[in-house]
């Protein structure tokens, strides 16, 4: 079975946020969602046990939808 880690999202000063998901992309992608953040810092425990920290720009995803 899969199984779900817990995604710590900051912005370094009072924004304090955890999400939890299967994935790194499905955490960012729920958390951009609610908040509207240029620059957020994010810690989680890989799937080896390994301690995980990025800086990332949002939005993350597709600028235009296609097809339409």
């Amino acid at each position: 079975m899969a199984k779900e880690r817990e995604f710590k999202f900051t912005d370094g000063k009072e924004l304090q946020e955890t999400v939890t998901a299967m994935s790194w992309k499905k955490a960012v992608k729920s958390f951009q969602n609610k908040f509207k953040n240029k620059l957020i810092y994010i810690e989680w425990i890989s799937k080896k046990g390994q301690e995980m920290t990025k800086w990332q720009k949002l939005p993350v995803g597709r600028k235009d939808k296609l097809g339409r």
